[in-house]
């Protein structure tokens, strides 16, 4: 399990509840008085919570609501984002956060939070942080992803991160995006009826060329017949 998104309303309190997956809870409208382990909160438009794994929990609200949950599955959280955002537990959402999630009230589909809340709580130079990298630029592998911005967003300094790089992958944060870009570009070519040049510029190279070749060193085909190869 990785993250799931869900939509959800609330009316009266149904009981305390526990899961063994930690979960985030992000108001869209209205209000919610929650309770987690005998503390009780009030959500609304600023002030989202995060539930540990385990711990009971319990919500009631009254008049319209709506809110975004994201459930986190096993290796979404490592011990000390857990322990840092179980000190923190109500989360004081930021603009650009909220402004995300005035689009999902508006009625377009729930984005990728993920990498935002990560970002955006988990401690600087956590796995969490490097996760939610990763997260952030599959995502959006199109955007300009230098080193210097994939440093900023974990919270390390760019020598710091080519060594987190080496030792959790085994590459350089070069490599690993080309083969993100890469790996991006290979799924939409057998799903998306997109032309070759827009999923090559999506997926961030300069050009179809550029994709082209790195298509051809990786499988030794043309991305034309890397797509027809998927629908015999």
């Amino acid at each position: 399990m990785g993250a799931i998104f869900h939509l959800r309303h609330y009316g009266q309190a149904t009981g305390l509840d526990r899961h063994d997956y930690a979960q985030w809870v992000l108001p869209l409208q209205g209000e919610l008085q929650f309770e987690m382990e005998g503390r009780g909160g009030r959500l609304d438009l600023l002030q989202g919570a995060f539930v540990a794994a385990g711990e009971a929990h319990d919500q009631v609200a009254d008049g319209p609501n709506g809110f975004v949950i994201v459930d986190c599955g096993p290796g979404v959280l490592d011990d000390a984002t857990q322990e840092h955002l179980c000190r923190q537990r109500w989360l004081h959402l930021p603009a650009s956060l909220r402004q995300r999630l005035a689009r999902v009230q508006a009625g377009q589909p729930v984005p990728a939070l993920l990498p935002d809340l990560l970002h955006t709580f988990a401690p600087a130079g956590s796995g969490a942080r490097l996760q939610g990298l990763c997260a952030a630029v599959e995502a959006m592998p199109g955007q300009v992803w230098s080193v210097a911005r994939m440093a900023a967003f974990v919270g390390i300094s760019e020598s710091r991160l080519h060594a987190v790089f080496r030792c959790e992958f085994g590459v350089s944060p070069q490599a690993w995006l080309s083969a993100s870009r890469l790996r991006w570009a290979k799924h939409q070519l057998r799903v998306s009826p997109a032309s070759i040049s827009d999923i090559a510029l999506a997926a961030g190279y300069s050009e179809q060329s550029a994709l082209t070749r790195a298509l051809r060193r990786e499988c030794g085909q043309t991305p034309a017949a890397w797509r027809r190869a998927g629908v015999q």
